[in-house]
Protein backbone atom coordinates (compact mmCIF):
# COMPACT_ATOMS: atom_id res chain seq x y z
CA UNK A 1 0.00 0.00 0.00
CA UNK A 2 1.49 3.60 -0.95
CA UNK A 3 2.16 5.61 1.67
CA UNK A 4 -0.22 8.71 2.51
CA UNK A 5 1.71 11.20 3.13
CA UNK A 6 2.18 15.51 3.88
CA UNK A 7 5.39 15.57 2.46
CA UNK A 8 8.54 14.53 3.40
CA UNK A 9 11.78 16.91 3.99
CA UNK A 10 15.59 16.81 5.24
CA UNK A 11 16.84 19.46 7.43
CA UNK A 12 20.84 20.16 7.85
CA UNK A 13 21.66 20.49 11.44
CA UNK A 14 25.18 20.99 11.86
CA UNK A 15 28.96 19.06 11.44
CA UNK A 16 27.15 16.11 8.66
CA UNK A 17 23.86 15.61 10.68
CA UNK A 18 20.69 15.80 9.23
CA UNK A 19 17.58 15.26 10.20
CA UNK A 20 14.55 13.17 8.28
CA UNK A 21 11.15 14.53 8.70
CA UNK A 22 7.94 12.67 7.38
CA UNK A 23 4.73 13.80 8.33
CA UNK A 24 1.90 11.42 7.95
CA UNK A 25 -0.74 9.19 10.00
CA UNK A 26 0.56 6.02 7.86
CA UNK A 27 2.01 3.76 10.09
CA UNK A 28 5.72 3.66 8.55
CA UNK A 29 7.64 0.72 7.10
CA UNK A 30 11.34 0.07 6.69
CA UNK A 31 12.51 1.91 3.58
CA UNK A 32 15.83 2.83 2.64
CA UNK A 33 17.14 6.36 1.86
CA UNK A 34 19.52 7.51 -0.70
CA UNK A 35 20.96 10.78 -2.00
CA UNK A 36 21.71 12.06 -5.82
CA UNK A 37 21.93 15.64 -8.06
CA UNK A 38 19.02 14.86 -9.92
CA UNK A 39 16.03 15.99 -9.65
CA UNK A 40 14.34 12.68 -10.61
CA UNK A 41 13.27 9.97 -8.03
CA UNK A 42 13.89 7.66 -10.87
CA UNK A 43 17.75 8.03 -11.62
CA UNK A 44 20.08 5.42 -11.04
CA UNK A 45 22.64 8.17 -10.26
CA UNK A 46 21.71 7.86 -6.68
CA UNK A 47 23.88 6.79 -3.29
CA UNK A 48 23.16 4.54 -0.55
CA UNK A 49 22.47 6.56 3.03
CA UNK A 50 20.67 4.81 5.47
CA UNK A 51 17.94 2.64 6.08
CA UNK A 52 15.03 2.74 9.01
CA UNK A 53 11.49 2.88 9.46
CA UNK A 54 10.83 6.13 11.87
CA UNK A 55 9.08 9.31 10.88
CA UNK A 56 11.65 11.52 12.33
CA UNK A 57 15.13 10.68 12.69
CA UNK A 58 18.73 12.15 11.99
CA UNK A 59 21.04 10.59 10.01
CA UNK A 60 24.92 11.31 8.80
CA UNK A 61 25.28 13.21 5.10
CA UNK A 62 28.08 15.85 4.40
CA UNK A 63 26.61 17.97 1.32
CA UNK A 64 28.48 19.53 -0.95
CA UNK A 65 28.34 23.54 0.09
CA UNK A 66 28.70 24.26 -3.70
CA UNK A 67 26.00 22.04 -5.45
CA UNK A 68 22.11 21.20 -4.34
CA UNK A 69 21.51 17.55 -3.80
CA UNK A 70 18.28 16.19 -2.82
CA UNK A 71 17.14 12.82 -1.47
CA UNK A 72 15.60 9.60 -2.47
CA UNK A 73 13.22 7.76 0.22
CA UNK A 74 12.52 4.33 -1.22
CA UNK A 75 9.83 1.45 -0.27
CA UNK A 76 9.98 -2.28 -1.05
CA UNK A 77 7.94 -2.46 -4.12
CA UNK A 78 6.79 1.63 -4.16
CA UNK A 79 7.37 4.07 -6.85
CA UNK A 80 10.62 6.12 -4.64
CA UNK A 81 9.69 9.35 -3.58
CA UNK A 82 12.46 12.53 -3.86
CA UNK A 83 12.69 15.44 -1.37
CA UNK A 84 15.34 17.92 -0.54
CA UNK A 85 16.30 20.35 2.34
CA UNK A 86 13.79 21.99 3.41
CA UNK A 87 15.53 25.07 3.87
CA UNK A 88 18.90 25.34 2.16
CA UNK A 89 22.27 25.09 3.39
CA UNK A 90 23.80 27.94 1.50
CA UNK A 91 26.84 30.10 3.17
CA UNK A 92 25.46 33.42 4.51
CA UNK A 93 21.66 32.84 4.13
CA UNK A 94 19.57 31.79 7.21
CA UNK A 95 15.91 31.51 5.60
CA UNK A 96 16.46 29.99 2.43
CA UNK A 97 13.54 27.80 1.73
CA UNK A 98 12.40 25.40 -0.93
CA UNK A 99 8.71 24.99 -1.37
CA UNK A 100 8.54 21.69 -3.09
CA UNK A 101 6.72 18.23 -1.51
CA UNK A 102 3.95 20.19 0.18
CA UNK A 103 0.49 18.34 -1.00
CA UNK A 104 -2.26 20.08 -2.29
CA UNK A 105 -5.91 19.44 -1.66
CA UNK A 106 -6.19 17.37 -4.95
CA UNK A 107 -3.75 15.13 -3.97
CA UNK A 108 -1.20 17.05 -6.39
CA UNK A 109 2.26 18.08 -4.78
CA UNK A 110 4.45 20.88 -5.38
CA UNK A 111 7.83 20.21 -6.96
CA UNK A 112 11.10 20.58 -5.47
CA UNK A 113 13.62 22.78 -6.83
CA UNK A 114 11.13 25.40 -8.83
CA UNK A 115 9.84 27.91 -5.80
CA UNK A 116 12.29 29.18 -3.17
CA UNK A 117 11.55 31.87 -0.62
CA UNK A 118 14.57 33.71 1.40
CA UNK A 119 15.90 36.30 2.93
CA UNK A 120 18.14 39.44 0.85
CA UNK A 121 20.78 38.52 -0.78
CA UNK A 122 23.24 41.23 1.13
CA UNK A 123 23.61 38.22 3.50
CA UNK A 124 25.11 35.75 0.46
CA UNK A 125 28.88 35.05 1.53
CA UNK A 126 31.06 34.31 -2.02
CA UNK A 127 31.41 30.95 -0.93
CA UNK A 128 27.65 30.10 -1.23
CA UNK A 129 27.20 31.51 -4.84
CA UNK A 130 28.56 28.31 -6.80
CA UNK A 131 25.76 26.63 -4.72
CA UNK A 132 22.93 29.52 -5.33
CA UNK A 133 23.78 29.01 -8.98
CA UNK A 134 23.55 25.02 -8.76
CA UNK A 135 19.81 25.86 -8.54
CA UNK A 136 19.23 27.67 -12.04
CA UNK A 137 17.23 30.24 -10.43
CA UNK A 138 15.84 32.48 -13.49
CA UNK A 139 13.77 35.10 -11.61
CA UNK A 140 14.39 37.02 -8.76
CA UNK A 141 11.39 39.20 -7.06
CA UNK A 142 11.83 41.45 -4.18
CA UNK A 143 9.73 43.08 -2.33
CA UNK A 144 11.51 45.41 -0.72
CA UNK A 145 10.86 49.43 -0.99
CA UNK A 146 12.90 51.29 -2.70
CA UNK A 147 14.55 52.75 -0.43
CA UNK A 148 15.78 49.29 1.64
CA UNK A 149 17.15 48.36 -2.15
CA UNK A 150 19.16 51.56 -2.27
CA UNK A 151 20.82 51.14 0.82
CA UNK A 152 21.08 47.04 0.33
CA UNK A 153 21.32 46.11 -3.67
CA UNK A 154 21.02 42.22 -3.85
CA UNK A 155 24.69 41.48 -5.11
CA UNK A 156 24.94 40.37 -9.31
CA UNK A 157 25.37 36.84 -8.98
CA UNK A 158 25.00 36.33 -12.58
CA UNK A 159 23.87 38.60 -15.63
CA UNK A 160 21.05 35.80 -17.11
CA UNK A 161 18.99 36.02 -13.85
CA UNK A 162 15.71 38.54 -14.31
CA UNK A 163 15.39 40.47 -11.23
CA UNK A 164 11.79 41.99 -10.41
CA UNK A 165 11.34 44.72 -7.44
CA UNK A 166 6.93 44.96 -6.38
CA UNK A 167 6.98 47.02 -3.50
CA UNK A 168 3.62 46.39 -1.37
CA UNK A 169 4.48 49.77 0.79
CA UNK A 170 4.28 47.34 3.92
CA UNK A 171 5.30 49.76 6.34
CA UNK A 172 5.15 47.62 9.33
CA UNK A 173 6.80 44.50 7.66
CA UNK A 174 9.67 46.87 7.08
CA UNK A 175 10.01 47.82 10.27
CA UNK A 176 10.15 44.55 11.11
CA UNK A 177 13.53 44.21 9.13
CA UNK A 178 15.03 47.35 10.18
CA UNK A 179 15.03 45.06 13.64
CA UNK A 180 17.78 43.31 11.84
CA UNK A 181 19.89 45.84 12.28
CA UNK A 182 20.20 46.12 15.72
CA UNK A 183 21.41 49.93 15.64
CA UNK A 184 18.25 50.64 14.23
CA UNK A 185 16.29 49.43 17.45
CA UNK A 186 17.04 52.65 18.96
CA UNK A 187 14.96 54.75 16.15
CA UNK A 188 12.22 51.97 16.89
CA UNK A 189 11.86 52.34 20.62
CA UNK A 190 9.93 56.33 20.23
CA UNK A 191 7.59 53.95 18.19
CA UNK A 192 6.90 51.15 20.48
CA UNK A 193 6.10 53.59 23.62
CA UNK A 194 4.16 55.57 21.64
CA UNK A 195 1.86 52.53 20.30
CA UNK A 196 2.33 50.83 23.91
CA UNK A 197 0.33 54.13 25.30
CA UNK A 198 -2.29 53.98 22.89
CA UNK A 199 -2.44 49.98 24.07
CA UNK A 200 -1.80 48.60 21.03
CA UNK A 201 0.55 45.67 21.04
CA UNK A 202 3.05 44.47 18.64
CA UNK A 203 0.76 41.01 17.75
CA UNK A 204 -1.94 43.52 17.22
CA UNK A 205 0.16 45.41 14.93
CA UNK A 206 1.51 42.52 12.94
CA UNK A 207 -2.28 41.00 12.55
CA UNK A 208 -3.17 44.65 10.88
CA UNK A 209 -0.10 44.22 8.51
CA UNK A 210 -1.09 40.84 7.67
CA UNK A 211 -4.89 42.48 7.02
CA UNK A 212 -3.66 45.02 5.21
CA UNK A 213 -1.72 43.05 2.58
CA UNK A 214 -5.13 41.69 1.90
CA UNK A 215 -6.68 44.78 1.19
CA UNK A 216 -4.36 47.37 0.36
CA UNK A 217 -4.34 48.48 -3.45
CA UNK A 218 -0.86 48.45 -3.23
CA UNK A 219 0.06 45.30 -2.79
CA UNK A 220 -2.75 43.85 -4.77
CA UNK A 221 -0.34 45.77 -7.59
CA UNK A 222 2.57 44.55 -6.54
CA UNK A 223 1.59 40.53 -5.62
CA UNK A 224 -0.58 40.61 -9.03
CA UNK A 225 2.59 41.31 -10.69
CA UNK A 226 4.43 38.87 -8.87
CA UNK A 227 2.61 35.82 -9.77
CA UNK A 228 2.18 37.06 -13.70
CA UNK A 229 6.21 36.50 -13.15
CA UNK A 230 5.52 32.90 -12.04
CA UNK A 231 2.94 31.60 -14.92
CA UNK A 232 5.84 32.34 -17.14
CA UNK A 233 7.89 29.11 -17.52
CA UNK A 234 11.31 31.29 -18.52
CA UNK A 235 10.90 32.67 -15.04
CA UNK A 236 11.24 29.35 -13.64
CA UNK A 237 12.70 28.08 -10.71
CA UNK A 238 12.23 31.68 -9.30
CA UNK A 239 13.22 32.77 -5.92
CA UNK A 240 10.94 35.40 -3.83
CA UNK A 241 12.30 37.62 -1.14
CA UNK A 242 12.17 40.56 1.05
CA UNK A 243 14.72 41.70 4.25
CA UNK A 244 13.98 38.83 6.55
CA UNK A 245 11.55 36.47 4.14
CA UNK A 246 8.56 36.09 6.68
CA UNK A 247 6.19 39.34 6.19
CA UNK A 248 5.91 40.07 2.74
CA UNK A 249 7.32 37.30 1.46
CA UNK A 250 4.77 34.93 3.74
CA UNK A 251 2.24 36.37 2.61
CA UNK A 252 3.68 36.05 -1.29
CA UNK A 253 3.72 32.46 -0.43
CA UNK A 254 0.96 32.03 0.92
CA UNK A 255 -1.14 33.17 -2.06
CA UNK A 256 0.83 31.16 -4.42
CA UNK A 257 0.42 27.87 -2.36
CA UNK A 258 -3.23 29.09 -1.50
CA UNK A 259 -3.30 28.76 -5.16
CA UNK A 260 -2.14 25.62 -5.71
CA UNK A 261 -4.07 24.01 -3.56
CA UNK A 262 -1.82 23.49 -0.42
CA UNK A 263 -4.37 23.01 2.78
CA UNK A 264 -4.74 26.05 5.78
CA UNK A 265 -2.37 23.87 7.61
CA UNK A 266 0.90 23.50 5.98
CA UNK A 267 0.57 27.26 4.86
CA UNK A 268 0.73 28.28 8.13
CA UNK A 269 3.67 25.05 8.70
CA UNK A 270 5.67 26.81 5.94
CA UNK A 271 4.90 30.32 7.14
CA UNK A 272 6.03 29.22 10.80
CA UNK A 273 9.38 27.47 9.24
CA UNK A 274 11.46 31.18 9.62
CA UNK A 275 11.37 30.43 13.59
CA UNK A 276 13.42 27.20 12.81
CA UNK A 277 15.45 29.26 10.08
CA UNK A 278 16.29 31.90 12.39
CA UNK A 279 16.31 30.22 16.11
CA UNK A 280 19.48 31.24 17.17
CA UNK A 281 19.16 34.34 15.76
CA UNK A 282 15.87 34.97 17.67
CA UNK A 283 17.22 34.67 21.13
CA UNK A 284 19.67 36.76 20.35
CA UNK A 285 17.95 39.49 19.10
CA UNK A 286 15.67 39.19 22.04
CA UNK A 287 18.28 39.71 24.61
CA UNK A 288 19.62 42.65 22.58
CA UNK A 289 16.21 44.04 22.95
CA UNK A 290 16.06 43.58 26.38
CA UNK A 291 19.20 45.42 26.93
CA UNK A 292 18.54 48.34 24.64
CA UNK A 293 15.41 49.24 26.23
CA UNK A 294 16.04 47.76 30.05
CA UNK A 295 11.69 47.54 29.72
CA UNK A 296 10.54 44.17 29.06
CA UNK A 297 6.94 45.33 27.71
CA UNK A 298 8.79 47.43 25.15
CA UNK A 299 11.51 44.34 24.31
CA UNK A 300 8.43 41.89 23.89
CA UNK A 301 7.29 44.70 21.57
CA UNK A 302 9.64 44.94 19.43
CA UNK A 303 9.65 41.17 19.51
CA UNK A 304 6.70 40.63 18.53
CA UNK A 305 7.38 42.42 15.07
CA UNK A 306 10.41 40.30 14.74
CA UNK A 307 8.51 36.93 15.48
CA UNK A 308 6.68 34.65 13.35
CA UNK A 309 3.09 33.38 14.88
CA UNK A 310 0.70 30.96 13.33
CA UNK A 311 -1.94 34.00 13.96
CA UNK A 312 -0.47 36.51 11.83
CA UNK A 313 -0.55 34.64 8.71
CA UNK A 314 -3.98 32.93 9.88
CA UNK A 315 -5.52 36.01 10.01
CA UNK A 316 -5.16 36.58 6.41
CA UNK A 317 -6.18 33.50 5.29
CA UNK A 318 -9.38 33.64 7.39
CA UNK A 319 -10.17 36.85 6.25
CA UNK A 320 -9.95 35.55 2.48
CA UNK A 321 -11.76 32.34 2.84
CA UNK A 322 -14.26 34.67 5.13
CA UNK A 323 -14.86 36.74 2.36
CA UNK A 324 -13.97 35.36 -1.15
CA UNK A 325 -14.05 31.54 0.16
CA UNK A 326 -10.64 30.38 -1.28
CA UNK A 327 -7.66 31.91 -1.81
CA UNK A 328 -8.22 31.52 -5.65
CA UNK A 329 -11.32 33.13 -5.90
CA UNK A 330 -9.57 36.03 -4.35
CA UNK A 331 -6.57 35.95 -6.95
CA UNK A 332 -8.98 35.97 -9.77
CA UNK A 333 -10.97 38.75 -8.12
CA UNK A 334 -8.69 40.91 -5.99
CA UNK A 335 -5.30 40.32 -7.78
CA UNK A 336 -7.19 40.42 -11.42
CA UNK A 337 -5.29 36.82 -12.39
CA UNK A 338 -8.10 35.19 -14.79
CA UNK A 339 -8.38 31.34 -14.60
CA UNK A 340 -6.24 30.47 -17.73
CA UNK A 341 -3.33 31.86 -15.66
CA UNK A 342 -4.37 30.27 -12.50
CA UNK A 343 -4.08 27.26 -14.18
CA UNK A 344 -0.49 28.03 -16.33
CA UNK A 345 0.73 28.47 -12.53
CA UNK A 346 -0.65 25.12 -11.12
CA UNK A 347 0.76 23.45 -14.36
CA UNK A 348 4.38 24.97 -13.81
CA UNK A 349 4.39 24.26 -10.07
CA UNK A 350 2.45 21.15 -9.48
CA UNK A 351 3.36 17.45 -10.61
CA UNK A 352 1.26 14.32 -9.40
CA UNK A 353 1.67 12.75 -6.10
Amino acid sequence: MTLDYDYIEAFFLKDGQNELNIVTSDTIKPYKVFWTYDLNPQTQNKHYLFSGNAKNCHFQFNYNPQRVNYFIIQWPNETPILFGYRILPIAGMYNFRDIGGYRTENGQRIKWGIGYRSDYLKNLKPEGIPFFKSLRIHSIIDYRSHSEILADPNPEIDPKIKNYQFDPEADTAQEAGDLQVMHATKNLKERAQLALKKGKTGQQKMIEQQLDFVNNPSSHKAFSKSLNVLSDVNNLPSMQHCRGGKDRTGFALMILEGILGVPHNILVYDYMLTNRARREKNQRYYSYFLKETQDKKLADYLYSLFDTRPEFISASIDQIENEYGSISTYAQQVLNLNSSKLSQIRDLFLTKA
